[in-house]
């Protein structure tokens, strides 16, 4: 597969060069020139195939790789997924069952056998990491076919904490492989993505979540995020409207959930569910509080949570009102 920039359509990269820095010589961000999209037979065969399989298979459509199954579990483990229902149709995805308890884990573990370590800082490249997020987001919905919780073809909603905006482009690009995601919510402490989805404008000056440039490129093409970039660059209020606005906003939520919030809303949904969130994982799921309340959605919505309450033990005993000791046991019960 040849890869592009988020800045450029017309040049094009080899999949060793894409692996080994985040952007192209013209500061885009790579990507595939065209990405792969599922016909409806093979998503619903995800039903059948075991989870490293599913990711397997979409790994290798990216890298030319031959990646098994097997490949997959030696890096991740069999079951590196647990899904969690908390009240109605909500479920959440845990990927950070592993020995560090974030899936951090998971994806270093997988970018290595794709060779998507740079040799500057031993992190995983921008695209390797945010490939490994879409083919863990097929992994998790051929469990949700195989285990009859959604029937083929039937829509359902991610939320997500936005952070530098790699989860929900992961989500973004899965949509577009073809998985039936309906809206992509995204949780986060600053304003950046809220004030672009929801008022078309944002200033730069303050910095902005990396891969928002993603969005941009993706829903509005190569033209107009050259024009987001050099707004960026001059530190200027970006601004969209009409049709534009409209594309972007197309499927996508975004919601500011402050520490306040975040301290009510993780003894409150202990207390209403026995589930114990850690700050990222309430930030999404207090999006998708308001997503819900100012829609109505009745979605099966899934929320991703991508560490555990242990790797931010002092703000949830906070929260709480609890000792770590008893955090501990909480998540053990």
């Amino acid at each position: 597969m040849l890869f592009i920039t988020t800045r450029n359509k017309f040049d094009t990269y080899t999949v060793h060069r894409a692996n080994q820095s985040d952007r192209g010589p013209d500061g885009g961000l790579y990507l595939p020139f065209h990405l792969p999209v599922l016909e409806k037979e093979a998503i619903h065969a995800l039903a059948e195939q075991t989870f490293g399989q599913r990711l397997a298979n979409i790994l290798n459509s990216f890298f030319g790789t031959q990646l098994t199954g097997w490949d997959v579990e030696l890096a991740a483990g069999k079951n590196p997924i647990n899904l969690v229902s908390i009240g109605r149709r909500i479920l959440m995805a845990e990927t950070w069952h592993n020995h560090n308890l974030d899936f951090a884990q998971l994806e270093g573990r997988l970018a290595a056998r794709l060779y998507g370590y740079t040799e500057a800082t031993g992190k995983a490249t921008s695209w390797v990491g945010i490939s490994i997020r879409i083919a863990t987001l097929f992994g998790i919905y051929g469990d949700l076919l195989a285990k009859g919780i959604l029937a083929p073809d039937m829509t359902f909603d991610v939320a997500v904490a936005a952070g530098d905006f790699a989860s929900p482009m992961a989500v973004w690009y899965a949509r577009q492989m073809g998985l039936p995601v309906g809206s992509i919510i995204c949780g986060d402490e600053d304003s950046a993505a809220w004030d672009l989805i929801h008022r078309g404008q944002v200033r730069t000056d303050g910095g902005l979540p990396e891969n928002l440039e993603r969005l941009v490129s993706g829903a509005l093409g190569v033209e107009e995020n050259v024009r987001f970039c050099q707004v960026c660059q001059d530190k200027k209020l970006y601004t969209l409207q009409g049709e534009a606005l409209e594309a972007l906003q197309k499927g996508m939520y975004a919601a500011v959930t402050s520490r306040e919030r975040l301290m009510a809303l993780i003894p409150s949904v202990y207390r209403t569910s026995g589930y114990v969130m850690g700050p990222k994982t309430a930030m999404a799921y207090g999006a998708l509080q308001d997503y819900q309340a100012r829609t109505g959605a009745k979605h099966l919505a899934l929320v991703l949570s991508d560490s555990s309450p242990l790797r931010d033990s002092k703000l949830v005993t906070e929260a709480m009102g609890i000792t770590q000791r008893e955090l501990e046991k909480r998540l053990g019960e």
